[in-house]
């Protein structure tokens, strides 16, 4: 994995246009390799599964992996969760014309690759919870299992017998995992 050592701001990861695979860590260009076939589809799913939630409620707007959120415009952070979701009166304007969107989303999902580092996945997580991300999922597809992290309280872990649960950011949002894992 390529991280740059030269400090980079958004504006300037935006006119690398959007091939380029990087997000912005605190100014270091931090490269995102493609994923593998099951994170890839098990991403899709969830995009599908919360944003025909999102869509029939018109809650918000979902973004895909190719979707960039500032989380910090001091320190130039900008990352690209597999699935975001943020809320329609976050940003009145409904979607930018143009740029990244210019705050962090209300949800983060990130899904796990086997070539994810365990020390990228803690440093993006202390990136969303200092950008006060109210809800992150970290899907595991080797282990079947999504780590729920919310600011202020312990990480929690549901194997795919267990049931996703928007909270306060989607209310009334459920997903069995088992549902979600079934890929056969």
């Amino acid at each position: 994995m390529v991280t740059s050592t030269q400090l980079v701001t958004a504006d300037e990861l935006l006119t690398m246009g959007s091939d380029a695979p990087f997000e912005l860590w605190e100014g270091v260009l931090k490269e995102v390799s493609p994923s593998g076939s099951k994170p890839s589809v098990i991403g899709a799913r969830l995009q599908i599964f919360i944003g025909q939630f999102v869509l029939e409620r018109d809650l918000g707007f979902t973004t895909n992996a190719d979707g960039g959120y500032v989380l910090d415009s001091i320190l130039h952070t900008v990352v690209a969760p597999d699935v975001g979701f943020y809320r329609s009166d976050r940003y009145p304007g409904g979607v930018p014309d143009q740029g990244f969107y210019p705050m962090p989303p209300d949800l983060a999902v990130e899904v796990i690759s086997p070539t994810d580092r365990r020390t990228d996945i803690s440093r993006k997580q202390e990136l969303y919870t200092r950008a006060g991300v109210p809800l992150v999922w970290w899907v595991d597809p080797e282990n079947r299992s999504v780590t729920i992290c919310r600011p202020g309280k312990e990480p929690e872990v549901l194997d795919e017998s267990g049931v996703l649960d928007g909270g306060d950011v989607l209310s009334g949002f459920t997903l069995a995992l088992d549902r979600l894992f079934a890929l056969r």
